[in-house]
């Protein structure tokens, strides 16, 4: 027999047998979508507080005797069976080969900066994205965690390598000294943030993509020890506006600190390192800085708002009052992304004006745009540190390594609008959306109401 026969031999029963293959599917009713839908499975993951679904549903396929779970990429049902139908042939036809290499473009066998990359563009396919100070963060936490995990692909990315992460950090932090309230929070803070890049919208743009990868955080636990807010000390409070105009102006008082030494002791401290900060001169003045406080303590603004905040935000109603618009820009995105207005004391704005940095800038605290709005980080970073630590030094958040004094001052805005205006205006003010987190962590009473109901007689 030639090569030629055989090969038309060949080719006759591979046609037979595709048409017997096509006549048991339409006997079996497996060539039809109806059939696959009534096959679907929905995805259960169990929780210690119960069964959470998840929406995509998943087919179970059987060939040459082995049976393999295969996750759909929808959660429109109709779309699904006609999806398992389309994978259903392909199996019947060219075997576990087709189906096998599509689980295999699963994103298990990328990097971590390859995955990394896959959330970036995930992000920008999804509705109402995070922000970009928020993909950062999401991102910059999941490669913390790979790192202490020593985590190079993400296949080895599972829920021991994470329980080794979170031990690695918190012996690292009882190292530091901190206390375990704080290293709660910063794990609570850090996994949460990590388990944002497998949320379910980012894996349904995944699969899209044609990546199939399951949450490994799914159980892990992301506990945080966040206490009441309390009120700042009066006297506390009093020094700050008392000593204020002295960070404007410069303190003529405080001692100039020597660079050149600090800057020596520092290398022979640190094996030849070169200071990356250095004692702040409080005898210059620093008005960005002061403008940095007042826009904290007096409207409640969050840091990276402070850091974005431009003077077009600020504009007059009909009765002549000043009005802050924190709203979308170039380089910003209002958390939550809703817009929302603080009326402006007259006097607070005037002094914002006073003691503006630059006539050319458009930002309060001055500076330029930042080349590339997307990268991390703030633009007048020195400014805010400045801030923090005169704050610091005034008794707020002293003592901490991880307090955060700016975000202190917003604490006491709502605990100040709570007590005089009530509940509801200090939640639209701080711009939350409920106002369960104002109540717990951002309302405390600043002053005692006077009881006068008590009547003494005789």
């Amino acid at each position: 027999m030639s090569q030629l026969e055989t090969t038309v031999q060949n080719q006759i029963k591979r046609q037979q047998n595709d048409n017997n293959k096509k006549a048991k599917y339409s006997r079996s009713g497996r060539g039809t979508v109806q059939y696959w839908k009534g096959r679907l499975f929905k995805n259960k993951v169990w929780r210690k507080n119960g069964i959470e679904v998840i929406p995509e549903y998943y087919v179970r396929l059987r060939h040459d005797g082995v049976t393999k779970r295969v996750h759909l990429s929808t959660s429109d049902k109709d779309l699904a069976a006609d999806e398992a139908l389309g994978l259903s042939i392909k199996l019947a036809k060219d075997g576990w080969g087709v189906i096998n290499d599509r689980l295999d473009r699963k994103a298990v066998g990328l990097t971590v900066d390859e995955f990394c990359n896959e959330y970036r563009k995930a992000a920008e396919g999804i509705d109402n994205p995070p922000r970009p100070i928020s993909i950062n963060q999401y991102v910059r936490h999941l490669k913390q965690i790979c790192t202490l995990a020593d985590v190079k692909t993400m296949r080895d990315l599972t829920a021991n390598a994470i329980d080794k992460a979170r031990d690695k950090y918190k012996l690292m932090a009882r190292a530091e000294q901190r206390s375990e309230a704080s290293i709660q929070n910063s794990l609570g803070i850090i996994i949460r943030n990590a388990a944002a890049c497998f949320s379910k919208r980012a894996r349904n743009v995944y699969r899209r993509n044609g990546i199939d990868y399951e949450n490994p955080f799914i159980g892990i636990s992301k506990p945080q020890k966040i206490e009441p807010v309390a009120a700042i000390n009066q006297d506390v409070m009093l020094k700050i506006w008392k000593d204020l105009p002295l960070l404007r102006d410069g303190d003529p008082n405080v001692i100039t600190p020597d660079r050149k030494k600090y800057a020596t002791r520092y290398r022979k401290a640190h094996n030849g390192k070169d200071a990356r900060w250095f004692p702040i001169d409080y005898s210059k003045p620093h008005p960005d800085a002061y403008c940095a406080i007042l826009l904290a303590l007096g409207l409640g603004m969050r840091r990276n708002e402070i850091d974005k905040a431009r003077w077009s935000w600020l504009k007059y109603d009909s009765k002549g009052n000043c009005v802050l618009e924190i709203r979308h820009e170039s380089d910003f995105t209002p958390k939550g992304g809703t817009n929302r207005f603080v009326r402006i004391p007259n006097e607070l704005h005037l002094e914002l004006e006073k003691a503006r940095v630059s006539l050319d800038s458009p930002y309060v605290l001055g500076g330029a745009v930042k080349d590339n709005p997307k990268v991390f980080g703030y633009r007048r970073r020195s400014t805010l540190r400045i801030a923090s630590e005169w704050l610091r030094d005034h008794g707020i958040e002293t003592g901490k390594l991880r307090g955060n004094p700016l975000h202190r001052l917003r604490k006491q805005f709502g605990s100040e609008v709570a007590t005089s205006f009530g509940l509801f205006q200090a939640q639209k003010l701080l711009g939350h959306s409920s106002p369960t987190v104002t109540a717990k962590y951002y309302a405390a009473q600043t002053n005692l109401p006077e009881l006068t109901h008590v009547r003494i007689l005789g």
